[in-house]
């Protein structure tokens, strides 16, 4: 009668739960400052332009984590000329729950979700750890009362990559 008490238990406790269903959480903030602008090679398949600039970034982890400095490169795609110089951009650095923010967690590349819907900022996917995810904090611009469209973005960042250089704590 009570055999169905081995089964049902587990899947309560969450032993029995899909991967890939796990809820991400806030576990840090990524601060980074941009600097020079950098050469790449520009696709010959892409129609949007591309910059890329240097950047150095600073992770504060949201419990008990080290606070972070890299080194790092952003690539955009909009018009040109775009990302201005020694502006800061911020990202929500999301994890699996139980994530624990260890020395160099974020050193990876990060690439844009290719699966975000058109007209939504995407996120950027940790191309080693997928599981890491960074959301931009950029204002949203809400909309009024009147039927006037908010203006688009000049820039959507494509990818950055990021090399740990300090980590303290």
């Amino acid at each position: 009668m009570r055999w169905w008490l081995p089964v049902v238990v587990p899947m309560c406790l969450g032993f029995g739960s899909v991967p890939g269903s796990t809820a991400l959480i806030e576990i840090g903030v990524l601060t980074s400052t941009l600097g020079h602008a950098i050469d790449t090679v520009a696709s010959v398949q892409s129609s949007a332009a591309s910059e890329a600039r240097e950047m150095v970034c600073s992770f504060k982890a949201a419990k008990d984590g080290p606070e972070e400095t890299y080194a790092g490169i952003v690539k955009a795609i909009g018009v040109v000329g775009a990302l201005p110089e020694k502006a800061a951009l911020l990202w929500s650095v999301r994890a699996p729950m139980g994530t624990v923010a260890t020395p160099g967690l974020l050193q990876q590349s990060y690439a844009a979700d290719t699966g975000t819907p058109a007209g939504q900022t995407p996120l950027l996917v940790g191309e080693r750890n997928g599981d890491i995810t960074l959301q931009t904090m950029a204002d949203k611009q809400e909309g009024n009362a009147t039927k006037d469209k908010p203006t688009p973005p000049q820039f959507v960042v494509a990818a950055i990559e990021l090399v740990l250089k300090v980590s303290a704590g």
